[in-house]
């Protein structure tokens, strides 16, 4: 039971009764360091408060004390509240069920806080603290990497890319892109020096697909890697795996950007686009288009020229309404038109090289686009000068075996 607090009327001590039976003593609890918390009512105007002392009944340590359902009843939530010293608290069962709702509360969050349940007094703060600095609160480093630059590189320092050419693909129709950077990673045996930490693509994870031997073969690669060859001054980004929905446009431009900061001298995106989308025009012609941005066009446009390439033709921004203005599509490119809008109106100078073609075997298809590159670059040389080198002497990365799956077991047969 709780000590009963004299009334407002009382002005004196009742007398002790000498024949009332002597009380017996009180036996210590677990309590003995038990925080006090005093309420005070809003419609006193400020006067006197009454407190409980959280001591009374049966508990455990570091547990309040369990309330009877009366004194739940009768108890008024509607108070600010403030800690004062047990000595100075008078008795009310507010205090108590105050401090139960409240370390209910606090402990019934998942039990996200690895650490017991603190002990009076104070025991509020302490959790709060103790949350504060729990493993799981913890802000992990790549968060920071994620927001202060895109790319990540493999060892300190970073790489310098000053004047270097950027190189990657668009994840396009038959993936004709990223297998034309495949190649060209896989011939000029590009090293890795970094990866980009994005959320904007699918993560995914597997062994070297440039491997060699037994012992590089184990080396992991992630959906977006970089790699460079400073002795050409080239840097290429490969793509391995798909966007995010709505997610294409931020890594576009996190991605120019990156690319702007680095002063990359030029950005190549290798792309394709869907046969069937040709006009009459496009069907009479070569298979293979460029677009060129206009910061890139004073540099590059009389180089162009000489290789007579044809350029990406302008069509219908709605197909099959003849009064609609003209503009770029590439049906199936999928960031390339992005990547390219964004370029013009950054002054970025990009050149996109892209082939019409149809989902199946389309190794001839990336084939066919870095040899398109390579009349612009000049990145390989044939080994045999004559009329009949046909073929240039492209590497075919390791990967590729299974670029179909595995072979067909003979139990079947």
């Amino acid at each position: 039971m709780l000590p009963t607090a004299p009334g407002p009327s009382s002005s004196a001590a009742q007398e002790p009764n000498p024949c009332a039976p002597p009380e017996p003593q009180a036996q210590p609890t677990a309590t003995k360091n038990a925080c006090v918390v005093t309420a005070r009512s809003e419609t006193n105007g400020g006067g006197a408060s009454d407190g409980a002392e959280l001591g009374s009944g049966d508990s455990s340590p570091g547990m309040p004390p369990v309330l009877p359902e009366r004194t739940r009843e009768a108890v008024n939530l509607e108070g600010p509240l403030r800690t004062r010293r047990r000595e100075d608290a008078g008795p009310h069962s507010f205090a108590l069920l105050f401090c139960q709702l409240s370390y209910r509360r606090v402990t019934s969050r998942r039990s996200r806080s690895p650490f017991p349940p603190p002990v009076f007094p104070g025991w509020v703060e302490t959790a709060r603290a103790r949350r504060s600095t729990s493993p799981r609160s913890r802000v992990c480093p790549i968060t920071h990497l994620q927001t202060a630059a895109m790319f990540v590189p493999c060892a300190d320092p970073a790489p310098e890319l000053t004047g270097f050419t950027f190189l990657m693909p668009a994840v396009s129709v038959g993936n004709v892109g990223q297998l034309a950077i495949d190649l060209i990673i896989s011939t000029l045996n590009m090293f890795k020096v970094g990866y980009f930490y994005t959320d904007c693509l699918v993560p995914m994870v597997g062994n070297n697909p440039y491997a060699t031997t037994e012992e590089n073969s184990t080396e992991l690669s992630i959906n977006a890697e970089v790699y460079s060859l400073p002795s050409r001054k080239l840097v290429a980004l490969q793509l391995r795996s798909i966007f995010i929905k709505y997610k294409s446009k931020p890594f576009c431009e996190k991605l120019l950007s990156w690319v702007k900061s680095s002063n990359c001298a030029r950005v190549i995106v290798l792309s394709s686009s869907h046969s069937y989308h040709r006009n009459d025009l496009q069907l009479c012609s070569t298979p293979f288009r460029y677009l060129l941005t206009p910061s890139m066009q004073k540099s590059v446009q009389n180089k162009i020229n000489s290789l007579n390439w044809e350029e990406m033709e302008k069509s219908q921004c709605i197909p099959g309404i003849e009064d609609s203005e003209l503009c770029v599509r590439i049906p199936g490119g999928g960031i390339t038109k992005i990547l390219y809008e964004e370029s013009c109106s950054r002054e970025i100078s990009m050149a996109v090289l892209l082939k019409f073609v149809s989902e199946g075997d389309n190794i001839p298809d990336a084939l066919g686009l870095v040899e398109y590159l390579n009349e612009w670059l000049q990145i390989i040389k044939p080994h045999i000068d004559g009329p009949t080198a046909s073929a240039l002497p492209w590497k075919i990365p390791s990967s590729w075996r299974l670029l179909f799956g595995s072979g067909l077991p003979p139990a079947l047969f």
